[in-house]
């Protein structure tokens, strides 16, 4: 309720010599504060907060008097008293002037003239003190007390003596504590008279409205003193006990509420209300710190020293003698506390607690407490150099901001934050404010519209995540303007969307639309003065609903104004009410208000749309008197109607009526149901049939603070939006759950239809989300700072720390869940929770309900007879999120517990398997974590190996990682020894990851992430010379590692069997064609996938579906198949400059051998080089032809089908490799004279050029493109020609084309291999022209290098004369059909399949060569 926010104010007060300050006391208005020191009587204003008088004591009357000890303000704060410790009362007159302190003064000059109003000036009257005279009081003076119009002295003595303000003392109305008749009640109990000497009252505090006087007395006992008579009189005086105390210290009365809190001995504090029936004191409630929060609790603060209610009576101030000071709801909920925190971690608090509290009070409102706080200041001694402390004493001001709730209860309909201060506010609507759209707000429209449908917060946003998560708040200036003359605030209120705010002060109103953030005031000045809001303001549609006091015609009324116009009286809509208005509240268009009279009133409220500006008629339905049920008008704290009724029934219609009228009464919730049997007959007036008859009330709850109840209801979660919230302080919230019955209890009339739960928070409630099932609410923080000046640190100020207000959440439906299936109602528990499903934190819900239930009954100190666990168990299986919850609570809890669980929920080896066959493996990994610190090392791994297998066939590929590290840091050795660190990433050139690495799932950046590699080489395929890894430090750690696998037998079998799996897998995924999965896999598990490649190009890397294979790569890598209006780049997307040219260049050195020998055999590195240099002018030219041994009929045909392509070097990728240039260019057959220029003639081949210049546009995706290329350079780097070709086919770019061709006619290529990639390029070209048209002018385009694979073929030497060999040679030297060659190379692959089904150890990499695995 109450928060305090900034700094305290440290005010100067000027005292002299050693005074102390040793009373703050306020007026009856808490507007003036008499500061009292030994000496001296300072009169402060409070806001603004100024010094306006003071008066100093001679020296001699304090030596003969006694120095200054306590005050007292008359009620009309005409006279001031102050008692002595000698035992006098001095009386002071507080004289007041006509003029104003601190006034504005403007001068008028020649330049401008300034015209000063009654709004610039600061209201703070002049006063002056003035001694009237001194009564000596025998038997010294303990306590003083306003008595109606007198005073009332308590004397040591043990009397109650009474005087007048004017100084005429009452003596024949003199109280003895003697004569005072005590008892527990005044019905039963006999009276007795206490005749103990030295009895005396030590505190005493009067209530009006309760009609008598809480008395604390010497001995410790505590009393409630009353009288039959008005005029207290001393024979009709009789007392009633606080049972069972007797170490009370203080004592403060709660009048709205009714309510005796008394301070202990021990630290607590304990509150009793009187019993209107037998006038005894009942227990309410016990204000204690919990020992959870404090260890040591309220022992090591000592005696409680005061306790100050706040004006409303909605929080009780509370400190200690030993120092701090404590917040308390008014049922006893904590809201602060000093003690601990960072109120004691700074070096200065350390020493003391910076709340020495001597004396305090209450601001108006609320929004200030002045305290005099005793903090010892410690100056250096000049004399010893040691610390010599001095007591002293300062004059703080603590602010504070409160909840609208406090003044303004019919904010509870509202799902908002809303804090008021003394002259801002303070919002939390989520994201409201946010979603302030630009469409209205570009369109010049307000987002708040009479006609907009009501709903919840978290149908308004994307989703209630993001309601929850927003704790920022949006602090609300109200204008200086007006606060001048009507400060502080008393009322605030948000509308229901939380755009729009409206405040009141002393006088007038003034409202916001944060939309513009623009506030409107009254034009008129006088109109704003002649006004005062009393019973509160609330929001209806775009009106202001307020009750108020009308100074000019002196009455009171309730009026509407309009948001869209101008403040002005002209405008409104007024209607006169018999007596004062209390409480006003709105549901849908009905208002009802309680008056002074105890009437409540239900008005009709109608919008009539005339425009521009709108009106509201105001219609009176029916008066209801509440004087049978309400002790007295300020009682009742709360009044709304509800369309909640007892007898519940599910219903469809959106537009529920008012059903019934909820009253809070001094805490007690009262409910007055509509009276349906009366039928109002059709003669009646329109008025009688708007009539709602009401019921004889029930009593619902007590020692309620605040209820909320929805106005709308959803019919997607009724239980929620159907029932009464109640905030109950210390015993937390209830809630009046509705029960809707179901198949055989419809049958049961004698069943109750709604229930009463109850649960404890760790925040104070302020707002509730229904349709969310959370709790919004608010807490202090604080700051500490350094002292940042030798003065500072001399005056101490920083010992107070910064105060902050943080938003707080809680999720409260495992509670409720929790109560109905301690009750046995697990169906409407099922009901509620699957109406929830949906929120995004109901897998914590299940999980909380869970953990809270395992805590506790795991840990009782004795059986419980009836546990929870197994129904909280069978309720979680009901929910597909059961195996995670378990999960995830047993990780969070203690392993010690983890029997009690398991013995109920079962053995986790089943839950681990259940988690496989379910799919859900992330699930299933932290029962492995389980399964690890309750099973065997070797039970474990096996675990563990099975869920790897199963996460690699899900592609789970971030918890294959995870488990292949697991997999590997566990040993044999490990029962002995302790777990090895994960391994880290060693291979971060292959598929490097980001951090974090980013998930095939990932929409940002789908697939895995390429960084700049080392240059490609030769070296890595099989023949070629190795150049990586040759720096000493990396040949060390090589036999260092190498070294360490041959001294550890076990680990290498471990390793063994690792590399064996993910070789096997690794096989898998290539001949399934799922090539973008085997990129993911390398990447996430660092597997070597060039090594790997270069032993399996025999064997797994062969392609004998080529078309499948193109189909598989274009839906892996989402690349789009060409158009009907096809086009073709020559080169990738990276070679948008590319030309056509009909020939290749090659080097001059090596075109001798290719003319004689048609191929070359050249093995040299610049040979085998695929990352030629480019040429200056970044066009490279390659040459192919045919040899000039062949026949003239083969390069007659050979000229009309090439069409060589001229391709620029590729730059601006990962992948940097191209055919090469000038000198490093390497041509695979001879010169290109012999070539014509006969495809240049052809006007369809030219137009076919121009469709390859728009085929840009068809590529896919740029990572899909980065991908496919790093792909393309590992497997031609490993010689695996034909998913070079594939790939190079794909990607439309006819230099790796160009790239794979020769370097199958710079390598010794098997003759199958080539067989294989003539046969597949015939069934794409039989592909194309049957069912995919639009790749006809891909392949016609690579018919050259096509058609120069055919040459090498051809020319390929006979091999020895084996049966594989054999075959090869017949496939290359015969001419046979396209399904004889596949079904040969089917064959050849079945033989070498059976030449490695049993693996051997020397199959398996080395240290040097981990993960290049070649058994599958």
């Amino acid at each position: 309720m109450y928060f305090p926010v900034g700094w305290p104010k440290y005010l100067d007060v000027p005292t002299g010599g050693d005074e102390k300050l040793v009373e703050v006391c306020s007026n009856r208005e808490r507007q003036l504060f008499a500061v009292v020191t030994t000496q001296t009587v300072y009169i402060w204003h409070c806001n603004p907060c100024v010094l306006i008088t003071s008066y100093r004591r001679a020296d001699d009357a304090v030596v003969v008097l006694g120095t200054n000890k306590s005050a007292l303000w008359r009620p009309d704060s005409s006279y001031l008293t102050i008692s002595t410790t000698g035992g006098h009362l001095m009386f002071f007159k507080v004289n007041v002037d006509d003029t104003y302190l601190y006034s504005s003064k403007h001068k008028n000059t020649s330049h401008y003239r300034v015209e000063t109003t009654a709004a610039d000036t600061v209201p703070v009257p002049s006063l002056s003190l003035s001694y009237n005279y001194t009564v000596h009081i025998p038997g010294d003076i303990t306590r003083l007390c306003c008595l109606r119009d007198e005073l009332l002295v308590a004397t040591g003595g043990g009397l109650l003596k009474r005087f007048r303000w004017e100084g005429h003392a009452n003596e024949r109305s003199d109280i003895s504590i003697h004569g005072i008749p005590f008892s527990v009640d005044l019905q039963q109990s006999r009276e007795i008279v206490l005749e103990i000497p030295g009895l005396h009252f030590t505190h005493m505090e009067f209530s009006n409205l309760l009609g008598g006087l809480a008395v604390v007395l010497s001995d410790g006992r505590a009393a409630f003193i009353s009288s039959d008579s008005q005029r207290y009189e001393p024979n009709h005086v009789h007392a009633v006990w606080a049972p069972e105390m007797k170490d009370i210290t203080s004592v403060a009365i709660n009048h709205r509420y009714k309510l005796l809190a008394f301070g202990r001995k021990n630290g607590q504090g304990i509150v009793y209300t009187v019993d209107e029936i037998t006038g005894g004191m009942l227990l309410s409630h016990h204000i204690i710190l919990s020992t959870n929060d404090y260890p040591e609790g309220c022992q090591a603060l000592g005696p409680v020293s005061m306790m100050r209610w706040t004006p409303d009576g909605c929080a009780l101030a509370l400190s200690w003698k030993q120092g701090g000071l404590s917040m308390w709801s008014t049922f006893g909920a904590k809201l602060l506390c000093t003690v601990g925190g960072e109120y004691g971690m700074s070096p200065q608090c350390c020493k003391k607690n910076p709340f020495q509290v001597k004396a305090m009070d209450w601001s108006m409102e609320g929004y200030r407490l002045w305290m005099v706080n005793g903090v010892p200041r410690h100056t250096m001694s000049m004399d010893n150099n040691q610390d010599c402390p001095k007591p002293t004493t300062h004059l703080i001001q603590l602010l504070f901001v409160k909840s609208a709730l406090t003044t303004n209860p019919c904010m509870s309909n509202h799902e908002h934050l809303f804090l008021q201060g003394e002259d801002k506010l303070y919002l939390n609507t989520g994201d409201t404010i946010l979603k302030t759209s630009n469409t209205d707000t570009a369109a010049g429209r307000s987002p708040v519209r009479h006609d907009a449908q009501i709903r919840s917060l978290a149908s308004q946003t994307e989703g209630p995540n993001k309601l929850i998560g927003n704790k920022q708040w949006q602090v609300v200036p109200v204008p200086y303007s007006y606060l001048t003359s009507n400060s502080p605030l008393k009322f605030a209120a948000v509308d229901r969307s939380g755009h729009c705010v409206t405040v009141a002060g002393k006088n007038g109103l003034a409202h916001c639309a944060l939309f513009t953030k623009r506030w409107k005031l009254f034009g008129n000045v006088s109109q704003e003065n002649d006004m005062t809001v009393t019973g509160g303001l609330t929001w209806w549609r775009d009106f202001i609903v307020l009750a108020c006091f009308n100074h000019y015609d002196e009455r009171d009324e309730i009026r509407m104004y309009p948001r869209v116009c101008n403040l002005d009286n002209a405008f409104a809509t007024s209607i006169k009410v018999p007596s004062q208005v209390l409480l006003l509240n709105v549901f849908k268009d009905l208002l009802v208000i309680f008056c002074a009279d105890y009437h409540i009133s239900l008005y009709q409220i109608d919008r009539q749309g005339t425009q521009p500006n709108p009106t509201a008629s105001i219609t009176r339905i029916q008066d209801l008197s509440l004087a049978n049920f309400v002790p007295h008008p300020t009682s009742l704290t709360c009044i709304t109607l509800t369309s909640l009724r007892s007898e519940i029934q599910k219903s469809n219609n959106h537009a529920r009526e008012a059903e019934s009228l909820i009253i809070n009464v001094a805490g007690r919730v009262l409910m007055l149901h509509r009276d349906r049997g009366k039928v109002i007959t059709s003669d009646s007036t329109v008025k009688k049939r708007n009539e709602m008859p009401f019921c004889a009330p029930i009593v619902l709850a007590s020692n309620v603070e605040n209820l909320w109840a929805v106005s709308g209801v959803c019919h997607k979660k009724p239980h929620l939006t159907e029932s009464l919230w109640l905030g109950c302080g210390a015993t937390g919230m209830k809630v009046w759950l509705p029960l809707y019955p179901e198949g055989d209890e419809k049958r049961h009339g004698f069943l109750s239809k709604r229930i009463m739960l109850s649960f404890h928070l760790k925040i104070y409630p302020l707002a509730i989300l229904f349709e969310d099932a959370v709790v919004l609410g608010a807490a202090n923080d604080t700051l500490n700072f350094d002292t940042l000046s030798n003065h500072l640190k001399s005056f101490q100020p920083s010992s107070i720390p910064f105060s902050t207000l943080e938003r707080t959440t809680q999720i409260y439906l495992h509670f409720i869940l929790r109560q109905l299936l301690r009750r046995n109602l697990g169906i409407h528990a099922l009901d509620i929770a699957r109406s929830c499903t949906s929120l995004p934190y109901f897998p914590h819900v299940l999980e909380l309900m869970l953990h809270e239930v395992l805590e506790e009954e795991a840990t009782a100190s004795e059986p419980i007879p009836d546990a929870m666990l197994p129904r909280v168990v069978a309720f979680i299986q009901e929910f597909p999120e059961y195996l995670q919850t378990v999960v995830h609570c047993s990780r969070k809890t203690e392993i010690a517990l983890w029997p009690y669980l398991f013995n109920t929920v079962g053995n986790p080896r089943d839950l681990f398997q259940e988690c496989l066959t379910s799919g859900l493996l992330q699930t299933a990994a932290s029962y492995l974590i389980i399964l690890q610190n309750l099973e065997t090392i070797k039970i474990s791994r096996q675990y563990a190996t099975q869920l790897f297998d199963v996460s690699l066939e899900q592609r789970e590929w971030g918890l294959c990682r995870d488990l292949q590290r697991f997999l590997r840091t566990i040993g044999p050795g490990d029962e002995e020894d302790e777990l090895r660190s994960p391994l880290p990433l060693s291979n971060p050139n292959v598929y490097p990851l980001t951090n974090p690495p980013l998930t095939p799932k990932d929409p940002a950046m789908p697939g895995f992430k390429f960084h700049k590699t080392l240059p490609r080489t030769r070296s890595v395929s099989g023949g070629g010379p190795k150049t990586l890894d040759k720096t000493p430090d990396a040949a060390a750690d090589k036999k260092s590692s190498v070294s360490k696998r041959l001294n550890s037998n076990e680990s290498s079998a471990e390793d063994y069997y690792i590399d064996l799996i993910l070789c096997r897998h690794a096989r898998k995924l290539l001949t399934g064609c799922r090539i973008r999965d085997l990129g993911m896999f390398c990447a996430y598990l660092d597997f070597k996938l060039g090594k790997w490649l270069a032993k399996e190009r025999m064997r797994a890397a062969k392609i004998d579906d080529m078309v499948h294979a193109l189909q598989c790569l274009h839906r892996d890598f989402k690349w789009p198949m060409p158009t009907s209006s096809f086009t073709v780049s020559p080169v990738s997307n990276s070679f948008k400059s590319g030309s056509i040219s009909r020939s290749f260049s090659r080097s001059s050195s090596q075109s001798s051998s290719l003319i004689t020998n048609g191929l070359s055999n050249d093995t040299s590195p610049l040979a085998k080089s695929s990352i030629p240099s480019p040429s200056s002018s970044g066009i490279t030219k390659s040459k192919l032809t045919r040899p000039q041994s062949l026949s003239d009929s083969v390069i007659s045909d050979a000229k009309t089908e090439e069409a060589i392509l001229q391709h620029m070097s590729y730059r601006g990728s990962d992948d940097t490799s191209t055919l090469g240039t000038g000198e490093e260019s390497a041509s695979t057959f001879g010169d290109c004279d012999n070539l014509d220029d006969t495809m240049w003639s052809s006007n369809h081949n030219l137009q076919e050029i121009e469709k390859l210049s728009l085929e840009m546009v068809t590529l896919g995706p740029p990572q899909s493109l980065k991908e496919l290329r790093h792909l393309f350079s590992i497997f031609l780097d490993a010689n695996c020609l034909e998913w070079a070709f594939v790939i190079g086919i794909i990607l439309r770019d006819l230099s790796a084309v160009s790239q794979v061709i020769n370097s199958a006619s710079l390598l010794d290529s098997p003759l199958d291999v080539l067989g294989r990639m003539r046969e597949g390029f015939s069934f794409l070209e039989l592909w194309a022209t049957t069912e995919c048209p639009s790749y006809k002018p891909v392949l016609e385009a690579i018919q050259p290098q096509a058609q120069a694979l055919s040459m090498i073929i051809e020319q390929q030497p006979s091999p020895p004369n084996t049966p594989a060999s054999t075959r090869a040679s017949t496939s290359s030297e015969t001419s046979l059909s396209p399904m004889e060659i596949k079904r040969q190379s089917v064959n050849l692959s079945e033989s070498e399949d059976e030449a490695v089904k049993t693996p051997t150890r020397e199959d398996l990499p080395t240290e040097t060569e981990a993960g290049s695995c070649a058994i599958s």
